[in-house]
Protein backbone atom coordinates (compact mmCIF):
# COMPACT_ATOMS: atom_id res chain seq x y z
CA UNK A 1 0.00 0.00 0.00
CA UNK A 2 1.31 3.43 -0.94
CA UNK A 3 2.42 5.62 1.96
CA UNK A 4 0.53 8.94 1.87
CA UNK A 5 1.93 10.36 5.12
CA UNK A 6 1.53 14.13 5.42
CA UNK A 7 -1.08 14.38 2.65
CA UNK A 8 -4.07 16.28 4.13
CA UNK A 9 -6.67 14.76 1.80
CA UNK A 10 -5.75 11.29 3.09
CA UNK A 11 -5.26 12.07 6.77
CA UNK A 12 -8.18 14.54 6.96
CA UNK A 13 -7.09 16.01 10.32
CA UNK A 14 -10.08 18.34 10.48
CA UNK A 15 -12.44 15.44 11.20
CA UNK A 16 -11.44 15.49 14.87
CA UNK A 17 -13.34 18.75 15.28
CA UNK A 18 -16.74 17.27 14.35
CA UNK A 19 -19.09 15.58 16.82
CA UNK A 20 -20.17 11.97 16.35
CA UNK A 21 -23.69 13.17 15.54
CA UNK A 22 -22.42 15.40 12.72
CA UNK A 23 -20.34 12.54 11.32
CA UNK A 24 -23.57 10.51 10.98
CA UNK A 25 -25.56 13.20 9.16
CA UNK A 26 -27.11 12.10 5.87
CA UNK A 27 -28.29 13.85 2.71
CA UNK A 28 -32.11 13.78 2.40
CA UNK A 29 -33.26 11.46 -0.39
CA UNK A 30 -35.96 13.90 -1.46
CA UNK A 31 -36.45 16.83 -3.80
CA UNK A 32 -36.35 20.37 -2.46
CA UNK A 33 -40.16 20.56 -2.51
CA UNK A 34 -40.59 17.19 -0.80
CA UNK A 35 -38.09 18.05 1.93
CA UNK A 36 -39.73 21.43 2.55
CA UNK A 37 -42.98 19.54 3.05
CA UNK A 38 -41.35 16.92 5.30
CA UNK A 39 -39.79 19.56 7.54
CA UNK A 40 -42.87 21.76 7.96
CA UNK A 41 -46.14 19.97 7.21
CA UNK A 42 -46.71 19.37 10.94
CA UNK A 43 -46.34 23.10 11.69
CA UNK A 44 -48.90 24.87 9.44
CA UNK A 45 -49.31 27.81 11.83
CA UNK A 46 -45.60 28.57 12.17
CA UNK A 47 -44.44 31.66 10.29
CA UNK A 48 -42.44 30.90 7.13
CA UNK A 49 -41.95 34.36 5.60
CA UNK A 50 -41.74 37.88 6.95
CA UNK A 51 -42.17 40.46 4.20
CA UNK A 52 -42.48 44.08 5.19
CA UNK A 53 -45.49 44.08 7.53
CA UNK A 54 -47.05 40.77 6.45
CA UNK A 55 -46.63 37.27 7.86
CA UNK A 56 -46.98 34.13 5.74
CA UNK A 57 -47.42 30.82 7.56
CA UNK A 58 -46.05 27.50 6.39
CA UNK A 59 -49.61 26.36 5.76
CA UNK A 60 -50.24 29.35 3.50
CA UNK A 61 -46.84 28.86 1.87
CA UNK A 62 -47.81 25.37 0.71
CA UNK A 63 -51.13 26.68 -0.63
CA UNK A 64 -49.30 29.42 -2.57
CA UNK A 65 -46.77 26.94 -3.96
CA UNK A 66 -49.60 24.70 -5.21
CA UNK A 67 -51.40 27.69 -6.77
CA UNK A 68 -48.17 28.69 -8.46
CA UNK A 69 -47.56 25.14 -9.69
CA UNK A 70 -51.07 25.09 -11.17
CA UNK A 71 -50.46 28.37 -12.95
CA UNK A 72 -47.11 27.20 -14.32
CA UNK A 73 -48.69 23.95 -15.47
CA UNK A 74 -51.37 25.99 -17.25
CA UNK A 75 -48.59 27.93 -18.99
CA UNK A 76 -47.26 24.63 -20.32
CA UNK A 77 -44.38 23.98 -17.89
CA UNK A 78 -43.56 20.29 -17.66
CA UNK A 79 -40.89 18.01 -16.18
CA UNK A 80 -37.32 18.92 -17.25
CA UNK A 81 -38.36 22.28 -18.70
CA UNK A 82 -35.96 25.10 -17.84
CA UNK A 83 -37.78 28.22 -16.68
CA UNK A 84 -35.81 31.45 -16.32
CA UNK A 85 -36.49 33.35 -13.09
CA UNK A 86 -35.41 36.99 -12.69
CA UNK A 87 -36.67 38.25 -9.33
CA UNK A 88 -35.48 39.88 -6.09
CA UNK A 89 -36.21 38.51 -2.61
CA UNK A 90 -40.02 38.56 -2.61
CA UNK A 91 -42.49 35.85 -1.51
CA UNK A 92 -43.40 35.04 -5.13
CA UNK A 93 -39.80 34.04 -5.77
CA UNK A 94 -40.11 31.36 -3.08
CA UNK A 95 -43.43 30.17 -4.52
CA UNK A 96 -41.98 29.91 -8.04
CA UNK A 97 -38.79 28.15 -6.93
CA UNK A 98 -40.58 25.38 -5.08
CA UNK A 99 -43.47 25.17 -7.57
CA UNK A 100 -41.04 24.51 -10.39
CA UNK A 101 -39.33 21.88 -8.25
CA UNK A 102 -42.75 20.39 -7.49
CA UNK A 103 -43.38 20.03 -11.24
CA UNK A 104 -39.94 18.58 -11.91
CA UNK A 105 -38.84 21.67 -13.85
CA UNK A 106 -35.54 23.53 -13.45
CA UNK A 107 -35.14 27.12 -12.22
CA UNK A 108 -32.67 29.13 -14.32
CA UNK A 109 -32.02 31.93 -11.82
CA UNK A 110 -30.48 35.13 -13.18
CA UNK A 111 -29.67 38.71 -12.15
CA UNK A 112 -33.01 40.56 -12.58
CA UNK A 113 -31.31 43.81 -13.60
CA UNK A 114 -28.56 42.40 -15.79
CA UNK A 115 -29.48 44.38 -18.91
CA UNK A 116 -31.55 43.33 -21.92
CA UNK A 117 -28.73 41.81 -23.97
CA UNK A 118 -27.42 39.70 -21.12
CA UNK A 119 -30.88 38.53 -20.05
CA UNK A 120 -31.60 37.49 -23.64
CA UNK A 121 -28.38 35.46 -23.60
CA UNK A 122 -29.32 33.74 -20.32
CA UNK A 123 -32.80 32.90 -21.63
CA UNK A 124 -31.75 31.70 -25.07
CA UNK A 125 -28.82 29.65 -23.78
CA UNK A 126 -31.23 27.29 -22.00
CA UNK A 127 -34.10 27.80 -24.48
CA UNK A 128 -36.59 28.90 -21.84
CA UNK A 129 -40.15 29.07 -23.12
CA UNK A 130 -41.33 30.67 -19.87
CA UNK A 131 -39.75 33.68 -18.16
CA UNK A 132 -40.80 34.73 -14.66
CA UNK A 133 -39.69 38.27 -13.84
CA UNK A 134 -40.45 41.16 -11.55
CA UNK A 135 -41.62 44.51 -12.87
CA UNK A 136 -38.10 45.95 -12.86
CA UNK A 137 -36.93 43.25 -15.26
CA UNK A 138 -40.05 43.78 -17.35
CA UNK A 139 -39.13 47.45 -17.80
CA UNK A 140 -35.77 46.30 -19.16
CA UNK A 141 -37.12 43.46 -21.33
CA UNK A 142 -40.35 44.99 -22.60
CA UNK A 143 -38.96 45.63 -26.08
CA UNK A 144 -36.66 42.59 -26.19
CA UNK A 145 -38.92 39.61 -25.48
CA UNK A 146 -39.24 38.92 -29.21
CA UNK A 147 -35.46 38.33 -29.31
CA UNK A 148 -35.79 35.36 -26.98
CA UNK A 149 -37.20 31.84 -26.98
CA UNK A 150 -39.89 32.98 -24.51
CA UNK A 151 -43.52 32.14 -25.34
CA UNK A 152 -44.98 33.26 -22.00
CA UNK A 153 -43.67 35.93 -19.65
CA UNK A 154 -45.09 36.11 -16.12
CA UNK A 155 -44.61 39.52 -14.48
CA UNK A 156 -44.74 39.96 -10.69
CA UNK A 157 -44.88 43.21 -8.74
CA UNK A 158 -42.75 43.41 -5.56
CA UNK A 159 -45.97 44.60 -3.94
CA UNK A 160 -47.96 41.53 -5.03
CA UNK A 161 -48.17 40.06 -1.53
CA UNK A 162 -49.07 43.34 0.13
CA UNK A 163 -52.62 44.56 0.89
CA UNK A 164 -54.54 46.13 -2.03
CA UNK A 165 -53.96 49.73 -0.97
CA UNK A 166 -50.20 49.20 -0.69
CA UNK A 167 -50.16 47.56 -4.10
CA UNK A 168 -52.03 50.47 -5.67
CA UNK A 169 -49.61 52.94 -4.12
CA UNK A 170 -46.60 50.98 -5.38
CA UNK A 171 -48.05 50.74 -8.90
CA UNK A 172 -48.71 54.48 -8.92
CA UNK A 173 -45.14 55.25 -7.86
CA UNK A 174 -43.67 52.76 -10.33
CA UNK A 175 -45.60 53.79 -13.42
CA UNK A 176 -42.68 53.07 -15.76
CA UNK A 177 -42.94 49.43 -14.71
CA UNK A 178 -46.68 49.22 -15.41
CA UNK A 179 -47.47 45.93 -17.13
CA UNK A 180 -49.49 45.61 -20.30
CA UNK A 181 -50.87 42.10 -20.74
CA UNK A 182 -50.68 40.47 -24.16
CA UNK A 183 -50.57 37.07 -25.80
CA UNK A 184 -47.10 36.71 -24.28
CA UNK A 185 -47.17 38.82 -21.10
CA UNK A 186 -49.24 37.66 -18.11
CA UNK A 187 -49.67 39.34 -14.71
CA UNK A 188 -49.66 37.35 -11.47
CA UNK A 189 -53.40 37.73 -10.86
CA UNK A 190 -54.25 36.42 -14.33
CA UNK A 191 -51.69 33.66 -13.88
CA UNK A 192 -53.37 32.43 -10.69
CA UNK A 193 -56.78 32.46 -12.40
CA UNK A 194 -55.38 30.43 -15.30
CA UNK A 195 -54.28 27.68 -12.95
CA UNK A 196 -57.38 27.53 -10.79
CA UNK A 197 -58.72 23.99 -10.70
CA UNK A 198 -55.81 22.66 -12.75
CA UNK A 199 -55.02 19.04 -11.87
CA UNK A 200 -51.32 18.55 -11.08
CA UNK A 201 -49.29 15.38 -11.67
CA UNK A 202 -47.69 13.68 -8.70
CA UNK A 203 -44.10 14.82 -8.03
CA UNK A 204 -41.74 12.50 -9.91
CA UNK A 205 -38.42 14.33 -9.57
CA UNK A 206 -35.44 12.36 -8.28
CA UNK A 207 -32.87 13.58 -5.76
CA UNK A 208 -30.07 13.56 -8.34
CA UNK A 209 -32.06 15.47 -10.97
CA UNK A 210 -31.31 19.08 -11.86
CA UNK A 211 -33.03 21.63 -9.61
CA UNK A 212 -31.36 24.98 -10.34
CA UNK A 213 -29.05 26.59 -12.86
CA UNK A 214 -27.21 29.53 -11.32
CA UNK A 215 -24.57 31.72 -12.89
CA UNK A 216 -20.95 32.44 -12.16
CA UNK A 217 -18.13 34.02 -14.08
CA UNK A 218 -15.93 31.05 -13.25
CA UNK A 219 -12.24 31.76 -13.76
CA UNK A 220 -12.57 33.33 -17.20
CA UNK A 221 -15.22 35.95 -16.54
CA UNK A 222 -17.68 34.57 -19.10
CA UNK A 223 -21.10 33.79 -17.56
CA UNK A 224 -21.59 30.05 -17.21
CA UNK A 225 -24.59 28.14 -15.90
CA UNK A 226 -23.79 25.98 -12.88
CA UNK A 227 -25.96 22.87 -12.64
CA UNK A 228 -27.22 22.33 -9.09
CA UNK A 229 -29.08 19.14 -8.24
CA UNK A 230 -31.51 18.51 -5.40
CA UNK A 231 -28.80 16.38 -3.78
CA UNK A 232 -26.00 18.95 -4.07
CA UNK A 233 -28.20 21.69 -2.60
CA UNK A 234 -29.28 19.40 0.24
CA UNK A 235 -25.64 18.51 0.89
CA UNK A 236 -24.69 22.18 1.17
CA UNK A 237 -27.47 22.88 3.66
CA UNK A 238 -26.88 19.76 5.76
CA UNK A 239 -23.21 20.67 6.11
CA UNK A 240 -23.90 24.34 6.70
CA UNK A 241 -26.18 23.81 9.69
CA UNK A 242 -24.15 20.99 11.27
CA UNK A 243 -22.66 21.98 14.62
CA UNK A 244 -24.81 25.15 14.67
CA UNK A 245 -27.40 25.47 17.41
CA UNK A 246 -30.83 26.58 16.24
CA UNK A 247 -34.56 26.20 16.94
CA UNK A 248 -37.75 26.45 14.90
CA UNK A 249 -39.21 29.93 14.48
CA UNK A 250 -35.95 31.76 14.92
CA UNK A 251 -35.52 34.48 12.30
CA UNK A 252 -32.98 34.63 9.48
CA UNK A 253 -32.53 37.83 7.48
CA UNK A 254 -31.84 37.70 3.74
CA UNK A 255 -29.22 40.29 2.88
CA UNK A 256 -28.20 39.33 -0.65
CA UNK A 257 -30.42 38.72 -3.71
CA UNK A 258 -31.34 35.13 -4.64
CA UNK A 259 -29.41 34.92 -7.93
CA UNK A 260 -26.26 34.35 -5.83
CA UNK A 261 -25.97 30.75 -4.59
CA UNK A 262 -24.66 31.84 -1.19
CA UNK A 263 -27.92 33.72 -0.69
CA UNK A 264 -30.24 31.40 -2.63
CA UNK A 265 -29.22 28.24 -0.77
CA UNK A 266 -28.13 29.53 2.64
CA UNK A 267 -30.52 32.47 3.14
CA UNK A 268 -33.62 31.53 1.13
CA UNK A 269 -33.85 27.71 1.17
CA UNK A 270 -31.91 26.75 4.30
CA UNK A 271 -34.01 28.76 6.79
CA UNK A 272 -37.23 27.23 5.44
CA UNK A 273 -35.80 23.74 5.92
CA UNK A 274 -35.01 24.71 9.53
CA UNK A 275 -38.54 25.98 10.16
CA UNK A 276 -37.28 29.54 10.58
CA UNK A 277 -39.04 32.80 9.90
CA UNK A 278 -37.35 33.99 6.70
CA UNK A 279 -37.12 37.77 6.49
CA UNK A 280 -37.21 38.71 2.79
CA UNK A 281 -35.77 42.12 1.90
CA UNK A 282 -35.97 42.88 -1.85
CA UNK A 283 -33.75 45.96 -1.57
CA UNK A 284 -31.42 45.60 1.39
CA UNK A 285 -30.03 48.90 2.68
CA UNK A 286 -26.91 48.28 4.81
CA UNK A 287 -27.39 51.46 6.84
CA UNK A 288 -30.76 50.13 8.06
CA UNK A 289 -29.15 47.12 9.71
CA UNK A 290 -30.14 48.11 13.26
CA UNK A 291 -33.74 48.74 12.23
CA UNK A 292 -34.01 45.33 10.52
CA UNK A 293 -32.47 43.44 13.44
CA UNK A 294 -34.62 45.12 16.07
CA UNK A 295 -37.93 45.31 14.20
CA UNK A 296 -37.94 41.66 13.12
CA UNK A 297 -36.02 40.22 16.10
CA UNK A 298 -33.39 38.73 13.80
CA UNK A 299 -31.36 35.77 15.08
CA UNK A 300 -29.28 34.69 12.09
CA UNK A 301 -27.49 36.78 9.44
CA UNK A 302 -25.43 35.70 6.44
CA UNK A 303 -23.73 38.70 4.83
CA UNK A 304 -20.55 39.85 3.07
CA UNK A 305 -17.45 41.72 4.31
CA UNK A 306 -18.42 45.00 2.63
CA UNK A 307 -21.73 45.07 4.53
CA UNK A 308 -20.11 44.12 7.83
CA UNK A 309 -17.71 47.04 7.42
CA UNK A 310 -20.70 49.36 7.07
CA UNK A 311 -22.24 47.92 10.26
CA UNK A 312 -19.11 48.87 12.19
CA UNK A 313 -19.53 52.50 11.10
CA UNK A 314 -23.22 52.87 12.00
CA UNK A 315 -24.07 55.59 14.56
CA UNK A 316 -24.68 54.20 18.05
CA UNK A 317 -23.93 50.63 16.92
CA UNK A 318 -22.01 50.14 20.19
CA UNK A 319 -25.34 50.43 22.04
CA UNK A 320 -27.03 47.68 20.03
CA UNK A 321 -28.22 44.57 21.90
CA UNK A 322 -26.78 41.50 20.15
CA UNK A 323 -27.80 38.94 22.77
CA UNK A 324 -30.40 37.45 20.43
CA UNK A 325 -27.90 36.54 17.70
CA UNK A 326 -27.34 32.89 16.77
CA UNK A 327 -25.09 32.29 13.78
CA UNK A 328 -23.55 35.32 12.11
CA UNK A 329 -21.75 34.60 8.85
CA UNK A 330 -19.43 36.45 6.50
CA UNK A 331 -18.99 34.95 3.03
CA UNK A 332 -18.56 35.86 -0.60
CA UNK A 333 -14.95 36.93 -0.19
CA UNK A 334 -12.21 37.05 2.44
CA UNK A 335 -12.86 39.36 5.38
CA UNK A 336 -10.09 41.56 6.71
CA UNK A 337 -8.72 40.36 10.07
CA UNK A 338 -9.20 43.81 11.64
CA UNK A 339 -12.88 43.82 10.60
CA UNK A 340 -13.30 40.32 12.03
CA UNK A 341 -11.76 41.43 15.33
CA UNK A 342 -13.91 44.56 15.54
CA UNK A 343 -17.11 42.61 14.79
CA UNK A 344 -16.39 39.98 17.41
CA UNK A 345 -15.61 42.67 19.97
CA UNK A 346 -18.78 44.56 19.07
CA UNK A 347 -20.99 41.47 19.33
CA UNK A 348 -19.43 40.36 22.61
CA UNK A 349 -19.90 43.78 24.20
CA UNK A 350 -23.50 43.73 22.90
CA UNK A 351 -24.23 40.50 24.75
CA UNK A 352 -23.75 37.94 21.96
CA UNK A 353 -22.44 34.52 22.88
CA UNK A 354 -21.29 33.82 19.31
CA UNK A 355 -18.39 34.83 17.11
CA UNK A 356 -18.31 35.52 13.39
CA UNK A 357 -18.48 32.44 11.19
CA UNK A 358 -16.30 32.60 8.08
CA UNK A 359 -15.72 30.30 5.17
CA UNK A 360 -14.75 30.03 1.56
CA UNK A 361 -16.73 28.71 -1.33
CA UNK A 362 -17.98 29.28 -4.83
CA UNK A 363 -21.08 28.75 -6.92
CA UNK A 364 -19.54 25.61 -8.43
CA UNK A 365 -19.50 24.16 -4.88
CA UNK A 366 -23.11 25.29 -4.30
CA UNK A 367 -21.90 27.82 -1.72
CA UNK A 368 -19.50 27.25 1.19
CA UNK A 369 -16.78 24.60 1.07
CA UNK A 370 -15.33 25.40 4.50
CA UNK A 371 -16.51 26.91 7.76
CA UNK A 372 -15.13 28.08 11.08
CA UNK A 373 -16.33 26.82 14.45
CA UNK A 374 -15.62 28.35 17.87
CA UNK A 375 -13.35 25.46 18.81
CA UNK A 376 -11.21 25.63 15.64
CA UNK A 377 -11.33 29.25 14.55
CA UNK A 378 -8.11 31.09 13.91
CA UNK A 379 -8.14 34.76 12.91
CA UNK A 380 -7.58 35.19 9.23
CA UNK A 381 -8.52 31.59 8.42
CA UNK A 382 -11.54 30.33 6.46
CA UNK A 383 -11.97 27.33 8.77
CA UNK A 384 -11.95 23.62 8.01
CA UNK A 385 -13.55 21.65 5.14
CA UNK A 386 -17.24 20.95 5.61
CA UNK A 387 -17.98 17.51 7.03
CA UNK A 388 -18.68 15.77 3.69
CA UNK A 389 -15.96 17.57 1.73
CA UNK A 390 -12.36 16.65 1.15
CA UNK A 391 -9.60 19.15 0.38
CA UNK A 392 -6.29 19.10 -1.40
CA UNK A 393 -3.70 21.84 -1.82
CA UNK A 394 -1.91 21.25 -5.12
CA UNK A 395 1.15 22.66 -6.81
CA UNK A 396 -0.07 25.20 -9.36
CA UNK A 397 2.41 24.00 -12.02
CA UNK A 398 2.46 20.22 -11.51
CA UNK A 399 -0.93 19.52 -9.91
CA UNK A 400 0.74 17.31 -7.29
CA UNK A 401 -0.75 17.40 -3.80
CA UNK A 402 1.27 19.38 -1.27
CA UNK A 403 1.70 18.77 2.44
CA UNK A 404 0.77 20.93 5.41
CA UNK A 405 1.69 24.62 5.39
CA UNK A 406 2.71 24.48 1.72
CA UNK A 407 1.06 27.07 -0.51
CA UNK A 408 -0.83 26.02 -3.62
CA UNK A 409 -4.26 25.92 -5.26
CA UNK A 410 -7.16 24.73 -3.09
CA UNK A 411 -9.21 21.88 -4.55
CA UNK A 412 -12.34 20.22 -3.16
CA UNK A 413 -14.28 17.01 -3.70
CA UNK A 414 -17.61 15.97 -2.23
CA UNK A 415 -21.36 15.98 -2.83
CA UNK A 416 -21.57 19.74 -3.39
CA UNK A 417 -19.32 19.74 -6.46
CA UNK A 418 -21.46 20.82 -9.39
CA UNK A 419 -22.51 18.38 -12.11
CA UNK A 420 -20.89 20.82 -14.52
CA UNK A 421 -21.50 23.98 -16.49
CA UNK A 422 -24.70 23.80 -18.54
CA UNK A 423 -23.95 22.74 -22.11
CA UNK A 424 -20.27 23.63 -21.67
CA UNK A 425 -18.17 20.46 -21.25
CA UNK A 426 -14.92 22.24 -22.17
CA UNK A 427 -15.23 24.77 -19.34
CA UNK A 428 -16.29 21.97 -16.98
CA UNK A 429 -13.19 19.98 -17.85
CA UNK A 430 -11.02 23.03 -17.15
CA UNK A 431 -12.19 23.31 -13.54
CA UNK A 432 -13.03 19.71 -12.55
CA UNK A 433 -10.30 17.06 -12.73
CA UNK A 434 -10.93 13.37 -12.06
CA UNK A 435 -8.13 11.47 -10.32
CA UNK A 436 -7.06 7.84 -10.76
CA UNK A 437 -9.58 6.74 -8.12
CA UNK A 438 -12.45 8.37 -10.01
CA UNK A 439 -12.85 11.26 -7.54
CA UNK A 440 -13.85 14.59 -9.08
CA UNK A 441 -11.79 17.50 -7.73
CA UNK A 442 -12.92 21.06 -8.29
CA UNK A 443 -10.06 23.55 -8.69
CA UNK A 444 -11.09 26.78 -6.99
CA UNK A 445 -8.53 29.23 -8.34
CA UNK A 446 -7.82 30.26 -4.74
CA UNK A 447 -4.29 29.98 -3.43
CA UNK A 448 -3.64 29.05 0.20
CA UNK A 449 -2.39 26.42 2.61
CA UNK A 450 -3.62 24.04 5.32
CA UNK A 451 -2.22 23.66 8.83
CA UNK A 452 -1.62 20.32 10.56
CA UNK A 453 -5.07 20.72 12.18
CA UNK A 454 -6.77 21.07 8.81
CA UNK A 455 -7.38 24.80 9.14
CA UNK A 456 -7.23 26.64 5.82
CA UNK A 457 -5.79 30.07 5.05
CA UNK A 458 -6.22 31.85 1.72
CA UNK A 459 -3.24 33.90 0.58
CA UNK A 460 -4.26 34.95 -2.92
CA UNK A 461 -6.36 34.25 -5.98
CA UNK A 462 -5.71 32.86 -9.38
CA UNK A 463 -8.89 34.63 -10.33
CA UNK A 464 -9.66 38.24 -9.49
CA UNK A 465 -13.19 38.58 -8.21
CA UNK A 466 -14.81 41.88 -7.24
CA UNK A 467 -18.06 42.26 -5.28
CA UNK A 468 -20.12 45.33 -6.15
CA UNK A 469 -23.47 46.87 -5.22
CA UNK A 470 -25.14 48.68 -8.09
CA UNK A 471 -27.48 51.67 -7.87
CA UNK A 472 -30.47 49.37 -7.30
CA UNK A 473 -28.89 47.79 -4.25
CA UNK A 474 -28.12 44.50 -6.00
CA UNK A 475 -24.82 42.86 -5.03
CA UNK A 476 -23.04 41.39 -8.04
CA UNK A 477 -19.85 39.52 -8.80
CA UNK A 478 -17.59 41.30 -11.25
CA UNK A 479 -14.86 39.50 -13.13
CA UNK A 480 -12.20 41.96 -14.32
CA UNK A 481 -11.16 39.65 -17.17
CA UNK A 482 -14.55 40.10 -18.78
CA UNK A 483 -14.35 43.90 -18.71
CA UNK A 484 -10.77 43.77 -19.94
CA UNK A 485 -11.86 41.62 -22.87
CA UNK A 486 -14.45 44.18 -23.93
CA UNK A 487 -12.10 47.16 -23.62
CA UNK A 488 -9.37 45.30 -25.51
CA UNK A 489 -11.65 45.19 -28.55
CA UNK A 490 -11.17 48.95 -29.00
CA UNK A 491 -8.59 49.71 -31.70
CA UNK A 492 -7.14 52.60 -29.67
CA UNK A 493 -6.48 50.46 -26.59
CA UNK A 494 -3.13 48.65 -26.47
CA UNK A 495 -3.31 47.22 -22.96
CA UNK A 496 -5.87 47.12 -20.17
CA UNK A 497 -6.14 45.99 -16.57
CA UNK A 498 -9.22 46.31 -14.34
CA UNK A 499 -8.99 46.39 -10.55
CA UNK A 500 -11.35 47.22 -7.71
CA UNK A 501 -11.71 50.45 -5.80
CA UNK A 502 -13.91 51.10 -2.77
CA UNK A 503 -16.48 53.87 -2.78
CA UNK A 504 -17.56 55.81 0.30
CA UNK A 505 -19.83 52.93 1.39
CA UNK A 506 -16.96 50.44 1.05
CA UNK A 507 -18.52 48.66 -1.93
CA UNK A 508 -16.03 47.81 -4.67
CA UNK A 509 -16.33 49.43 -8.09
CA UNK A 510 -14.33 48.50 -11.21
CA UNK A 511 -11.61 50.89 -12.37
CA UNK A 512 -9.80 50.46 -15.69
CA UNK A 513 -6.15 51.29 -16.34
CA UNK A 514 -5.25 51.40 -20.03
CA UNK A 515 -2.42 52.13 -22.40
CA UNK A 516 -3.85 53.90 -25.45
CA UNK A 517 -2.66 55.27 -28.77
CA UNK A 518 -5.05 58.21 -28.53
CA UNK A 519 -5.41 60.95 -25.93
CA UNK A 520 -8.67 61.86 -24.19
CA UNK A 521 -10.11 58.39 -24.66
CA UNK A 522 -11.43 57.91 -21.12
CA UNK A 523 -15.09 58.72 -21.82
CA UNK A 524 -15.03 56.78 -25.06
CA UNK A 525 -13.94 53.68 -23.12
CA UNK A 526 -16.84 54.07 -20.68
CA UNK A 527 -19.32 54.59 -23.54
CA UNK A 528 -17.94 51.50 -25.29
CA UNK A 529 -18.46 49.47 -22.11
CA UNK A 530 -21.96 50.88 -21.54
CA UNK A 531 -23.01 49.47 -24.91
CA UNK A 532 -21.55 46.02 -24.28
CA UNK A 533 -21.72 45.31 -20.55
CA UNK A 534 -24.34 45.36 -17.77
CA UNK A 535 -24.39 48.71 -15.97
CA UNK A 536 -22.77 47.30 -12.84
CA UNK A 537 -19.70 46.21 -14.84
CA UNK A 538 -19.03 49.57 -16.49
CA UNK A 539 -15.78 51.05 -15.07
CA UNK A 540 -16.41 53.86 -12.60
CA UNK A 541 -13.10 55.39 -13.65
CA UNK A 542 -10.73 55.03 -16.60
CA UNK A 543 -7.07 56.05 -16.27
CA UNK A 544 -4.54 56.25 -19.10
CA UNK A 545 -0.96 55.23 -18.27
CA UNK A 546 2.20 55.25 -20.35
CA UNK A 547 2.66 51.59 -19.46
CA UNK A 548 1.19 49.02 -17.10
CA UNK A 549 3.34 47.73 -14.22
CA UNK A 550 4.81 44.26 -14.73
CA UNK A 551 5.87 41.40 -12.49
CA UNK A 552 9.31 39.85 -12.77
CA UNK A 553 7.74 37.23 -15.05
CA UNK A 554 6.50 39.89 -17.44
CA UNK A 555 2.82 39.70 -16.49
CA UNK A 556 0.67 42.75 -15.73
CA UNK A 557 1.04 43.40 -12.00
CA UNK A 558 -2.58 44.01 -11.05
CA UNK A 559 -1.66 44.00 -7.38
CA UNK A 560 0.53 47.08 -7.98
CA UNK A 561 -2.47 48.76 -9.60
CA UNK A 562 -4.65 47.77 -6.64
CA UNK A 563 -2.15 49.46 -4.31
CA UNK A 564 -2.11 52.59 -6.50
CA UNK A 565 -5.88 52.50 -6.69
CA UNK A 566 -6.52 52.19 -2.94
CA UNK A 567 -5.03 55.54 -1.97
CA UNK A 568 -8.41 57.29 -2.05
CA UNK A 569 -12.05 56.26 -2.13
CA UNK A 570 -14.23 57.20 -5.07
Amino acid sequence: MTDYTNLPSVERPWMKFFSDATKQVAIPEETLYEYLLSCNSDYPNDIAILYRHIRISYGKLFVKIDQCAQGLYALGVRRDDIVTVAMPSVPEFIYVLFALNRLGAVSNIIHPLAGAEEICTYVNKVKSKVLVMFTGTYAIMRESLDKTSVKKALVVSPAQSLPSLSRLLYDWISQRQRVKESAVVVTWDSFVKMGKGMSLPEPTRATDDYAVISYTGGTTGEPKGVICTNRSIHAEIVQSISERSHMRQECMMTVLPPFINYSLINSHIEPLFCGFKTLLIPHYIPTKFIDYVNRYKVNHIQSIPAYWEIVLQLPHIEKQDFSRLGFVVSGGEKIDVSVEQQLNKLMKEGGASVTLIKGMGMTELMSSATSTYPWCNREGSVGIPNIMNNCRVVDVQTGEELSYNEEGELCFSGPTVMVGYYNNPEATADIIKTDADGTRWLHTGDVGYMTEDGIIFITGRLKRLLMQKDENGMVSKIFPERIEGVIAQMDEVEECCVVGKADAARITLPVAYIVASKEGIEQAVRSWCQERLPAYMVPAEVHVLDSLPRTDRGKVDYRALETLNSADTI
